[in-house]
């Protein structure tokens, strides 16, 4: 029996900007609540229904609960250890797929999909005999190593398009990895070869705060977008930027008032390790004095207090000629992203 609400007016309406705002990486499920069978199937629609180029459909999912599968020790076999707790309190976990063939199978069916919907205009230069005789086949000459990298952006399209419809309907979401076992869930699940694991998705009604402490820190506008040219910063309009903090879509950053206390009251309900993660100091005053990210009067007050912390870890100097020579490989200034040598 379906367990949908009786009318659409049921279904929660959240504006975009602020579900774009609410947005959370949510690491406390709560494993007592089930998230509604409805819920996942319109956080897969929303998936579904994300653009793809040529309206080919390459991302597909395979959706689990740990009560039912039978694969599941399979799986926590692969995923990363910092993650095993959060796919054992979770609700469902989706594992998204990228389907390559895809690309090379449904090409024609694809653009005749859109060209049936009035997408394919002669405005825009389409033509049947070009579309036959030099589209279609362009596209499926493409080496597979290529069509990986766009399809896979896709696949990023749809699972964002679904997080956000999670957060909408009130469900929490997080993105986690599964490298400990390389090639494992693949295995688990026997994937054709043609098909591409490309990341996992705990689904579950949060048992933190949902704002999860706070908006997390992120580059400025500037530093992140160009205007015209590359190297020429798109400065943001700080109206506009008020604007989008009343709608919601700008959110004060973490950690909120008792945020620090909250994280340690769930260790202590779930038997686990209480506090959290210290950097040493030196690399504390890099990042906090780094002019590149957007921090607010919250995390620096916190990174202050962190600072004055009595035993934080030492900076490992005998990595640093490592990270040197990881940095430089790539053209990184290393200066920039190492602190003072003591």
């Amino acid at each position: 029996m379906s367990d949908a609400p009786q009318s659409a007016a049921a279904i929660p309406d959240m504006p975009v900007l602020e579900a774009i705002g609410n947005r959370r990486s949510i690491r406390y499920f709560d494993p007592e609540k089930k998230v509604e069978d409805w819920k996942i199937q319109t956080i897969l629609q929303a998936g579904r229904l994300a653009s793809c180029q040529g309206n080919i459909n390459a991302t597909e999912a395979i959706v689990v609960q740990k009560e039912t599968c039978e694969l599941w020790d399979e799986i926590e076999e692969c995923v990363s250890g910092f993650n095993v707790q959060i796919i054992n309190q979770c609700s469902h976990l989706v594992f998204w797929l990228t389907n390559l063939n895809a690309w090379y199978g449904r090409a024609v069916d694809g653009l005749g999909s859109v060209a049936l919907a009035g997408g394919m205009t002669k405005y825009h230069g389409w033509n049947y005999d070009f579309t036959m005789t030099q589209t279609i086949p362009r596209l499926m000459s493409f080496p597979t190593e290529r069509t990986e990298i766009l399809l896979r952006f896709e696949s990023g399209q749809a699972v964002a398009q679904s997080m956000l419809c999670g957060t909408g309907l009130g469900v929490g979401n997080i993105l986690i990895a599964f490298g400990r076992k390389p090639g494992g869930i693949e295995k688990a699940f026997g994937l054709p070869p043609h098909y591409r694991f490309t990341w996992g998705h705990a689904i579950g009604y949060a048992k933190e705060d949902e704002a999860a402490g706070g908006q997390r820190p992120r580059l400025k506008f500037e530093k992140l977008f160009h205007k015209d040219a590359f190297g020429t910063p798109y400065e943001p309009d700080p109206e506009l930027e008020l604007l989008l903090r009343e709608k919601e879509m700008i959110q004060p950053q973490g950690p909120l008032p008792g945020r620090i206390e909250e994280i340690d009251n769930l260790a202590a309900e779930f038997g686990r390790d209480a506090g959290v993660l210290h950097f040493p100091a030196r690399e504390v005053e890099r990042l906090i004095n780094d002019e590149d990210w957007d921090f607010d009067d919250a995390i620096k007050a916190r990174a202050a207090e962190v600072i004055d912390i009595e035993g934080l870890p030492d900076y490992p100097d005998e990595m640093r000629e490592t990270f040197s020579a990881l940095l430089q490989e790539h053209g990184i200034d290393t200066n920039k992203f190492l602190p003072p040598e003591a």
